[in-house]
């Protein structure tokens, strides 16, 4: 994919979330299975990066002296993020970051669990993917996880409805890659998104480019169970 076309792809993303900031939180739950099944596995003390943090919606879910970090690109929704975990008095520490940068500002530390939920499938280019699943990695501490959560959007028909074509954005199929897709939003205003679906075949890939073992890999949450695939990669061996 061509670095304009990442471009304009990724200021799409952070411009419909400084946008709908609000909205956005507010019509999320609080949480959702799949998150709940695996984070009940999160120890006391336990260091917790989250990358791609929106409203922050895992600091009230994590034992309460847990170290949290949580990174977002906008800074519209690190605001909602903090004024929520003030309001549940938890300790939290939000930063500006951008994932396709080549430095980020939660680097020099190690973490027991770095959580990309609802993250990668909102990165263009597989190559940016299979970087920031490597970066991550780097960061892990011994023993630690990485959880990946993506959303199957096709699976879901009132999602498929929502796909439009890539001539809204003036683009064609030839200037995106496999996979990807544009979705609008039509809540409090109208935005649009860009969508990638990463597949179990393609979470199967990134964890073997960047040398991680798959230690759980389902489905939940939705009316079926099917929304979100959920991954927990540690370090291979």
């Amino acid at each position: 994919m061509r670095s304009e076309v990442i471009a304009l792809l990724k200021e799409l993303n952070r411009q419909f979330y400084d946008d709908f900031a609000e909205v956005f939180s507010a019509s999320r739950s609080s949480s959702e299975p799949g998150l709940e099944k695996i984070l009940r596995q999160v120890h006391s003390g336990d260091r917790v990066l989250d990358l791609g943090c929106g409203q922050g919606r895992l600091v009230p879910l994590l034992p309460g002296d847990c170290t949290y970090v949580g990174m977002d690109f906008s800074v519209k929704m690190l605001a909602v993020a903090q004024q929520q975990a003030d309001a549940a008095n938890v300790e939290a520490h939000f930063v500006v970051g951008d994932l396709l940068a080549t430095d980020w500002p939660v680097a020099g530390e190690t973490y027991d669990w770095i959580i990309l939920r609802a993250v990668l499938h909102h990165v263009p280019g597989l190559e940016n993917r299979q970087a920031i699943l490597r970066a991550a990695s780097h960061l892990l501490a011994p023993n630690g996880k990485i959880v990946m959560a993506n959303w199957q959007f096709l699976d879901i028909e009132r999602l498929r409805r929502r796909v439009l074509d890539w001539a809204t954005l003036d683009l064609s199929a030839s200037d995106v890659e496999p996979g990807d897709y544009l979705l609008d939003w039509q809540r409090d205003g109208y935005g649009l998104r860009y969508v990638h679906l990463v597949d179990e075949d393609e979470t199967c890939a990134l964890a073997e480019v960047a040398n991680l073992h798959i230690t759980s890999l389902f489905r939940a949450d939705g009316h079926r169970n099917n929304l979100t695939l959920y991954t927990v990669l540690s370090r291979s061996n």
